[in-house]
């Protein structure tokens, strides 16, 4: 602790950790010094304190296109070959939900948090409308999202009634199943 007095014609400067005192006047100058204490650092490898980050560098954002790269590949190898089955349903949307949060995982965005939302269902050519609304920081949380409707042939036939000779092939298609999945990305402060 270094205390420092003034007055008119001297002033005392005082070194009370190190033992050292000095006293300077204008016409004579008094040193006196006491013995030192060498003071060593045993823990020199000290890291700094992690500094507190409100929100995240640019290049450490949550990138939505990559995530939606992921969800589509997911969809695609999940569903592509299935016929739509209430009671496997639950199933496959755990499933789909996990594959998700786990290869989005992998992208490594740091102190990000993860919710997957998968909605599944029969398509029967009725439309359906969805709606989220979230509460976040809209500077360092985002989302990302895609969705999935598998075609499936049902019949396949020959037609012998055309004019010019040939024989023509009519399809009858028929989408079986819709899946919606969205990933909700909120930065961890």
């Amino acid at each position: 602790m270094v205390e420092k007095t003034e007055s008119k014609g001297s002033y005392a400067l005082e070194d009370v950790e190190e033992g050292h005192e000095e006293v300077i006047d204008e016409d004579k100058v008094l040193i006196e010094e006491k013995p030192r204490v060498d003071v060593e650092v045993l823990d020199a490898d000290l890291k700094p304190a992690d500094v507190y980050q409100i929100r995240p560098q640019l290049y450490d954002k949550f990138k939505p296109l990559s995530a939606k790269e992921v969800i589509h590949n997911v969809l695609f190898d999940q569903l592509s070959a299935k016929t739509y089955n209430a009671e496997e349903a639950i199933q496959w949307t755990n499933n789909i939900a996990d594959t998700i949060r786990e290869k989005v995982k992998e992208l490594k965005f740091n102190r990000y948090k993860y919710i997957v939302n998968v909605v599944l269902g029969q398509q029967h050519g009725a439309g359906v409308k969805m709606g989220t609304r979230c509460i976040w920081d809209a500077e360092a949380d985002t989302y990302a999202y895609d969705s999935f409707s598998n075609v499936r042939i049902e019949k396949e036939f020959e037609s012998p009634q055309c004019q010019m000779g040939a024989k023509t092939i009519t399809f009858f298609f028929q989408d079986t199943i819709f899946c919606v999945a969205t990933v909700y990305a909120v930065y961890f402060y």
